[in-house]
């Protein structure tokens, strides 16, 4: 028994971010190939599964903080949606829901503990919907709910947003967002900003996709969260916006097997705000699988 602890002890510790120095896992790197595209994929580590969805904004990138870390424990896959950092854009119609389908058939995954960001929340719970068997747990980022909607004050960012004149100029757009807008990062967190100035920079993902239909889910989620009954740890940012916090809370309600939590001077990208915080949280919350 006390060696059980001792070990459980030392894992939240390294996954609280106390060793995110330590020596690197090898990563194996690639492309998925999808119905009109392909899919740029990072692998590593052995174990239990671990598959992260970015949010609607970066790529694969957001989880820099978390990828290796999480490899010295489990499998950890990491992906860019189409439209995304190095993965092709669409030319007709896609499915996210297919896609990452095809990312448990070719990468060979039976189950995993899925952890989603935002739009990426969304398609966690969708995916989990429709594919009960292959979830064994989430992590729900400033997750979003399909069929909850949003406000107007979400639409133009409590009046922080640009016009539309000035949001076809695609370096306005990536320095709003990444410097400016109140509720995606923290104004205090300046080292973020920078950090998604860059990538946004080097990967603008607007306009990408633009304009190609993405196939809804079979599902309206916001219905049947009460199926879902694998734990589920649901993380948001203290200074993200309203909308957001509404989403999480119906997710909360919904999911009965879930915890939800609000991580202090962080906005919407918590796990390049507050990683020591974040990881923590995760630990915790996988010290069970």
């Amino acid at each position: 028994m006390k060696i059980k602890t001792i070990v459980l002890v030392a894992f939240v510790l390294a996954v609280s971010g106390l060793s995110l120095k330590a020596q690197g896992v090898p990563v194996d790197s690639g492309y998925i190939a999808v119905d009109g595209g392909k899919l740029y994929y990072e692998a590593a580590g052995q174990g239990k599964t671990i598959v992260l969805l970015h949010d609607g904004m970066v790529h694969h990138v957001i989880w820099d903080d978390q990828f290796q870390m999480l490899a010295r424990n489990y499998r950890v896959i990491r992906y860019d949606r189409r439209g995304f950092g190095k993965s092709s854009d669409p030319a007709s119609a896609y499915s996210h829901l297919e896609d990452l389908n095809k990312v448990f058939e070719q990468l060979r995954i039976d189950k995993a503990i899925v952890f989603g960001m935002s739009a990426g929340g969304g398609l966690a719970i969708d995916f989990a919907l429709q594919n009960p068997g292959k979830v064994e747990g989430l992590v729900l980022v400033g997750a979003v709910v399909g069929g909850l909607g949003y406000t107007a004050h979400m639409a133009n960012r409590g009046g922080h947003m640009p016009p539309a004149s000035e949001r076809t100029n695609m370096k306005k757009v990536v320095e709003y967002f990444a410097l400016e807008d109140p509720y995606e990062i923290y104004p205090g967190n300046t080292a973020a900003r920078q950090r998604v100035m860059k990538w946004m920079s080097d990967y603008p993902e607007k306009g990408r996709a633009e304009g190609i239909p993405v196939k809804p889910a079979p599902r309206t989620a916001l219905k049947y969260l009460s199926e879902i009954n694998v734990p589920t740890l649901i993380l948001v940012g203290e200074f993200d916006i309203p909308d957001v916090h509404a989403h999480a809370g119906a997710i909360n309600a919904g999911i009965a097997n879930s915890t939800r939590k609000v991580i202090p001077n962080s906005g919407h990208l918590i796990p390049i705000e507050q990683p020591e915080l974040f990881n923590k949280e995760i630990g915790n919350f996988l010290q069970w699988y």
